[in-house]
């Protein structure tokens, strides 16, 4: 099993970045990140997204107007996801969010709230929380039990 995270605009050095490294160590399975350059067109960077996901893939397209799930459920459809798909796909766009052919390829629209999250912010949120899904499916005790 292999997570890949599609990721509009470079993270550089900072503390977006070392809290994204911090998880991403926690994690047994490789996550491999693939940054596409900043257009500020959404439909412009879809075409080079779309370029790195398969049809083989299962992809989370993070999104404002996606579902909003408890870390339990998240936990329960990336298992899920795990036993049908050979790689797991997340993709966060840019400043101007994801193009419509970017949310239709989705098995999963996922949204962390309703709040405007940093881009590069969220790389960190979703490393900790495959983190906390993974611990969650290892049946690690859960302070939400």
């Amino acid at each position: 099993m292999k997570y890949l995270l599609i990721a509009v605009s470079e993270m550089k050095a900072g503390i977006e970045r070392d809290l994204f490294d911090q998880y991403k160590k926690r994690l047994s399975k490789p996550l491999s990140v693939v940054e596409i350059k900043q257009r500020n067109v959404p439909s412009i960077e879809a075409i080079d997204i779309l370029k790195h996901i398969t049809s083989d893939d299962w992809v989370c397209a993070l999104d404002e107007r996606g579902l909003t799930l408890a870390s339990r459920e998240l936990s329960d459809c990336i298992c899920g996801a795990e036993q049908a798909f050979k790689r797991l796909v997340f993709v966060i766009g840019g400043a101007d969010g994801l193009a419509p052919d970017i949310r239709v390829r989705a098995n999963l629209c996922l949204s962390f709230g309703k709040m405007t999250w940093p881009h590069l912010l969220v790389r960190g949120l979703l490393a900790e929380q495959l983190y906390r899904c993974q611990q969650i499916a290892a049946n690690h005790p859960y302070h939400r039990d």
